[in-house]
């Protein structure tokens, strides 16, 4: 609206004209030129280095900065640029020491501890190995040596019984001879029965020693001896497990001890490197730039300066070191503008600390993602970074200075143009209302891209042809109904100006006021010169 404002004004009202005895308000209109044309994108940027060594802080925790070189200064390699407050770090590495202190005692002590557990466990094994060995022993001295040696000496005692019966059996056939014939008498008969009697209960008794031996004390024998060497055999893996056991608690004691060692040593070391952090050398030569001092320039207003006093956090940015190799343009460049835009694309850069002095450069890098510090500040804008190579060996650059960039898409010596709000889009297609024969007809184009004041207009109007600035919304969405264009052709006249809200432009997207007048405005509205 501002803009349509704006051409009235340079270009003069269209008159009122009398139609039918009534007048009509004036209808805002351009006449298509044909001319130069300047498609680019326009923002503004910083010069930066190219290459930069970045100092960042590489202590933990929030850190003090007791002392820091001024910002501008030409330094050397191994200058001292900054130097943070130690005195913390300093006292946990003392504590620090009488941890580790303490980690190699117990350490010490579980090595010992170690080595005396290893002779019990193996002492334990040689007497369970020695009960194993005497209890097979046993067995075999049974089984091989004393239970033979009484079935033999049980079998003597029978064979002897059995002698000894058959020799009394003899003696008292014969004393029953000489009782019988009364050479003996009854009492030495008796006395013969007797041992013969007392001969039988021998040879009874032996054979009932051999029975027992055999079938009952060689087997309860055997089986106690067999209990007793499985007792031994289990005892002696028992006592291998638990060996191992002991030994596997006693190693893994160790293994704790000496990694508990390892972390207090390193430890001990992480905060030797962090005291000997706490002063930042000069990595090269070059000038000092706080980072701070470049950010607050890119509008991160709520970054505090770098001074003494100030606190630092883990990896955070603190000096720039630009190296020698060039200056480049960052720029920011919103998502709307990205389809006009290319790698390699020419761009000007004008630099406020030379005025009346352009540029060229090029495009050579465009960032992937928007830019998230712009996003905090507001979400609904979107930037992009990109950065653009120029040659700036004739003068003296500093980082940090301010320039106006124009990126060029495209430069025509000889195009149709417009203005963008001439232009709406009915059903996608491009379209504008021309002035034919006092009526504002309908006519479909063909367009371009636009710098965001004139569109480039590749088809379907001639030069001096007169364009509504304003059109309908309407008639426009009317006319695409009942006769959509065919191949670039008028549609449907209006048979008067529009009286609704005017459309929307083809690239500003927003609705624009209507104004009434007759066939034909007696007085055009002339737009100034295109950007």
């Amino acid at each position: 609206m501002w803009l349509a404002l704006g051409l009235l004004v340079a270009g003069g009202v269209a008159a009122l004209i009398r139609r039918g005895g009534r007048e009509t308000e004036a209808v805002p209109v351009f006449a298509v030129r044909e001319g130069p044309l300047l498609i680019s994108v326009p923002t503004g940027g910083s010069i930066q280095s190219r290459d930069k060594v970045v100092i960042a802080s590489e202590l933990e925790g929030n850190n003090t900065v007791v002392w820091v070189i001024d910002e501008g200064t030409n330094v050397q390699s191994g200058d001292l640029l900054l130097e943070f407050d130690a005195s913390e770090l300093i006292d946990k590495r003392n504590e620090q020491e009488l941890v580790v202190a303490n980690a190699e005692a117990n350490l010490v002590i579980s090595q010992e501890k170690l080595g005396i557990t290893a002779g019990d466990c193996e002492a334990a094994m040689q007497d369970r190995e020695v009960d194993l060995m005497l209890a097979k022993m046993a067995r075999d001295k049974y089984r091989d040596g004393d239970f033979p040696q009484l079935k033999r000496q049980y079998e003597a005692d029978i064979a002897l019984a059995d002698e000894e019966v058959q020799r009394s059996t003899e003696k008292l056939g014969w004393s029953k001879r000489l009782a019988n014939e009364g050479f003996l008498t009854r009492t030495e008969l008796e006395a013969d029965e007797l041992a013969l009697r007392r001969k039988k209960i021998d040879y009874e008794m032996a054979c009932t020693r051999l029975n027992v031996l055999t079938n009952f004390t060689v087997l309860q024998q055997q089986s106690t001896l067999d209990s007793a060497l499985r007792k031994a055999d289990r005892a002696l893996i028992r006592t291998e497990w638990q060996n191992k056991a002991t030994l596997r608690q006693v190693e893994s004691e160790l293994r704790a001890r000496q990694r508990e060692l390892d972390r207090a040593t390193n430890r001990y070391a992480e905060l030797s490197f962090q005291i000997s952090k706490s002063k930042i050398y000069a990595p090269t030569n070059g000038i000092v730039l706080y980072t701070s001092t470049v950010l607050i320039s890119r509008r991160q207003w709520w970054i505090k300066p770098l001074a003494v006093g100030a606190t630092a956090v883990p990896r955070q940015e603190l000096i720039y070191i630009p190296i020698e190799s060039g200056m480049v343009v960052e720029v920011m460049v919103p998502e709307a503008s990205l389809n006009k835009i290319d790698n390699g694309m020419p761009a000007r850069v004008k630099i406020d600390a030379f005025p009346g002095r352009v540029f060229e450069g090029r495009l050579v890098k465009i960032g992937i993602l928007p830019d998230g510090q712009s996003s905090q500040l507001n979400p609904d804008l979107k930037l992009y970074k990109c950065e653009i190579e120029c040659d700036f060996k004739d003068v003296l650059i500093r980082p940090g200075m301010s320039c106006d960039v124009e990126l060029v898409k495209e430069e025509h010596e000889r195009a149709l143009y417009v203005p963008v709000q001439c232009v709406v889009r009915v059903g996608g297609v491009p379209r504008v209302y021309v002035n034919e024969h006092g009526e504002w007809v309908p006519r479909t184009v063909r367009v371009g891209l636009d710098n965001n004041r004139m569109i480039h207009v590749m088809s379907g109007v001639r030069v001096g042809e007169e364009v509504m600035l304003a059109p309908p919304v309407k008639e426009a969405k009317e006319s695409a109904e009942v006769a959509p264009p065919k191949n670039g052709g008028a549609s449907k006249k209006l048979p008067h100006p529009p009286q609704e809200g005017a459309a929307r432009p083809a690239s500003e997207g927003g609705k624009r006021p209507a104004a009434e007048g007759g066939k034909r405005p007696a007085a055009r509205a002339k737009a100034g010169p295109p950007a």
